[in-house]
């Protein structure tokens, strides 16, 4: 596919504005997503409330283990908590980047807004087409979910399923903002959109080729 410079869909008369998000908006942009009722956040809607349930089922059978002497279960998911709201936020990101890396995209830079507690990985000032963009935002999500999957299936019997199928219903919090991004592709399935991040001035453009 023909790669566009952000020059280029800016003054090409065949590409219009769609939206402008400024990045210390982006918590808004997001909710403002997550509002519109559209299959993909009710789908995920369910699948993260789904994920909430399992997580206190996971915790309830623990203390129960934990009341009975069997400490190990609450140990686990204790370890899952730290680690996912830890070492897991930086993972997340960097499958962002190896998402980017080989849909192409290169000046790459993490950051976070710490007062939103809001993470990040942008490909500065280079163009990405919606195909590219629908695997940079779904990366982290099946790339957590099978590696999580795959690890507690073969510790089933040890109580260290418990970390893993923790840290699965947890990190499904973290996906709600590229959820959100996705829902806002989807309600213009119609067009054929392309975004590009502008940290010089803080802003990610999205337009759409008329």
């Amino acid at each position: 596919m023909k790669k566009f410079s952000p020059e280029y869909l800016m003054q090409n008369e065949e590409f219009q504005l769609l939206a402008e998000v400024e990045h210390h908006k982006v918590k808004t942009f997001i909710l403002e997503q997550i509002s519109f009722e559209s299959t993909l956040i009710r789908w995920f809607s369910v699948y993260q409330i789904g994920m909430i349930v399992f997580l206190l089922f996971l915790l309830g059978k623990a203390i129960f283990l934990f009341n009975r002497g069997m400490t190990d279960a609450l140990v686990q998911i204790g370890y899952a908590i730290v680690f996912s709201f830890s070492v897991l936020i930086i993972l997340h990101e960097m499958f962002h980047a190896i998402a980017y890396w080989l849909t192409g995209a290169r000046k790459l830079k993490a950051g976070a807004i710490w007062k939103k507690f809001i993470f990040y990985v942008v490909a500065d000032r280079q163009v990405i087409d919606s195909r590219s963009f629908l695997f940079i935002a779904y990366a982290p999500f099946i790339v957590v979910k099978m590696v999580c999957i795959a690890l507690a299936i073969y510790f089933w019997s040890s109580p260290n399923v418990y970390f893993f199928l923790s840290i699965m219903c947890i990190h499904s919090l973290f996906c709600a903002g590229d959820i959100a991004m996705l829902a806002f592709y989807k309600q213009h399935s119609d067009k054929e959109i392309y975004n590009f991040d502008d940290l010089s001035s803080g802003k990610t453009s999205f337009y759409f080729r008329k």
